[in-house]
C-alpha cells in the first residue's frame, strides 16, 4: 500500500512545473483522476497538501485565521465545561460536553489513513515517546484540535456522574489520540478500580511507568500499585510502593495516610521493605524502581542533541525533564550553563 502510494505521489510530483496557477489545475486533476483509487483518501490529502504549499501568503494568512477561530472556538468552550465544573453545574456541563464531542467526531479531516497518523499530543516530550516505543512507519501529524482534552473531559464528568463503563469507553478514544499520556491514562484505569478489575488496574499502572515523565505522574504511578497491594494484603509490597511515591512528591498526603494504615494493618513487627527488598519486588511483580530508563534515556541524550545544535529552548526543555526525574547535580549544571548562555 505505503509504496503504491509513493509511487503515485512521486509521479504527481514529477508533474509540477513551477508555475503556480497551472499547478493547481494540474493538481485538481490529479484529484478528480484519483478519487475512486483505493488509496483516494490518501493520495487526495496529500493533493490537498500540495494545493496548499501553491496558495500566495495572504490567503495562507486568511486560512490561518479560520483554523485559529475554530480552535479558539473550541477552547472557549472547553473553558466554559470546566467553569461549570468548578460551579457544580454539572448538568449544564454534560450537555456542553455532548455537544463537543458530537461536533469533533462529525469531522472527517483528521481519520487516520494508510499513510498517515493522527495525534493530539498535549507537548512535544509525547511525541518522542511515542516514536520511540513504536517506530511507527507512517507519518505522524499532530492536529491543532485538542481531541484527546475533548474525550479526556467528558469521559471525566462522565466518571463522576458514575457512569464508568460510558467514561472508559470516552476515555479509550482520549487515549486513541494521546496514547501516551499519563493524566488520561490514570482516569482510564480509575474506571478498573472502582468496578473492583483491580488486576488490570495493575497492569495499566505497569503499562504507564514508561510515559511518566513528569515526577507528579512516577509519584502516582507507585500509589496505584501502593493501592494495589493493599488491598492483596501484601503490605511490605504496598509500603515500599508508597515510599517511592514520596520519593517523587514528599508531600503528598494519600501516601503519608496509607503508610499510617498499613502500620495498623500489618502484622506486629513489620519493617518496611529495604532497597534490596523492593528491588526484589520490582522484579517479581514488573514494575520499575525509579523512572524509566527509556524515557532518562530520551530526554538525556535529546537534551544534549538540541545542545550541541543550538537549539537552546529545546535542551533545556528535555534535560529538565530528566533533571525533575533524577536530581542529578551534573544535569542541572548543563540547564543553568545553557540558560547563562541563553541570556548573553
Amino acid at each position: 500500500m505505503i509504496m503504491t502510494y509513493n509511487r503515485i505521489i512521486g509521479q504527481i510530483t514529477q508533474g509540477l512545473t513551477g508555475d503556480a496557477a497551472a499547478d493547481m489545475q494540474y493538481l485538481k486533476a490529479q484529484m478528480e483522476k484519483y478519487k475512486n483509487h483505493k488509496m483516494s483518501q490518501e493520495i487526495l490529502r496529500a493533493c490537498g497538501r500540495m494545493m496548499y504549499e501553491l496558495i500566495p501568503a495572504d490567503r495562507k494568512e486568511e486560512l490561518g485565521k479560520v483554523i485559529d477561530n475554530e480552535l479558539k472556538g473550541v477552547e472557549a468552550t472547553l473553558d466554559e465545561i470546566r467553569f461549570n465544573i468548578y460551579k457544580n453545574n454539572l448538568a449544564t456541563a454534560m450537555k456542553l460536553s455532548e455537544a463537543l464531542v458530537e461536533s469533533v467526531e462529525r469531522n472527517p479531516m483528521f481519520k487516520s489513513d494508510e499513510v498517515s497518523e493522527y495525534f493530539s499530543f498535549y507537548e512535544f516530550f509525547e511525541e518522542l515517546m511515542y516514536e520511540f516505543y513504536n517506530n511507527p512507519e507512517k507519518t505522524i501529524r499532530q492536529v491543532e484540535l485538542p481531541f484527546a482534552e475533548i474525550y479526556f473531559q467528558h469521559g471525566s464528568l462522565l466518571f463522576e456522574q458514575k457512569r464508568y463503563v460510558e467514561a472508559r469507553n470516552i476515555l479509550s478514544k482520549a487515549r486513541r489520540w494521546n496514547p501516551v499520556n499519563a493524566k488520561i491514562a490514570f482516569e482510564y484505569m480509575e474506571t478498573y478500580k472502582v468496578l473492583g478489575e483491580i488486576e488490570q488496574f495493575a497492569e495499566l499502572t505497569k503499562e504507564t511507568f514508561q510515559y511518566a515523565f513528569k515526577a507528579a505522574d512516577l509519584a502516582r504511578c507507585y500509589r496505584n500499585l501502593g493501592y494495589y497491594f493493599v488491598e492483596k494484603e501484601l503490605y511490605k509490597e504496598a509500603a515500599g510502593c508508597y515510599l517511592m511515591s514520596l520519593q517523587y512528591d514528599s508531600e503528598n498526603k494519600t501516601a503519608q495516610s496509607e503508610l499510617y494504615y498499613i502500620q495498623t494493618k500489618a502484622p506486629r513487627g513489620f519493617k518496611e521493605p529495604t532497597l534490596d527488598e523492593l528491588q526484589e519486588y520490582g522484579v517479581k511483580y514488573g514494575f520499575p524502581i525509579g523512572a524509566s530508563d527509556d524515557v532518562l534515556g530520551l530526554a538525556f541524550s535529546y537534551g544534549k542533541h538540541f545542545a550541541q545544535d543550538g537549539q537552546t529552548e529545546g535542551a533545556i526543555y528535555c534535560l529538565k525533564i530528566a533533571y525533575e526525574l533524577t536530581n542529578d547535580q551534573g544535569i542541572n549544571e548543563l540547564i543553568e550553563k545553557l540558560m547563562n548562555k541563553d541570556e548573553t
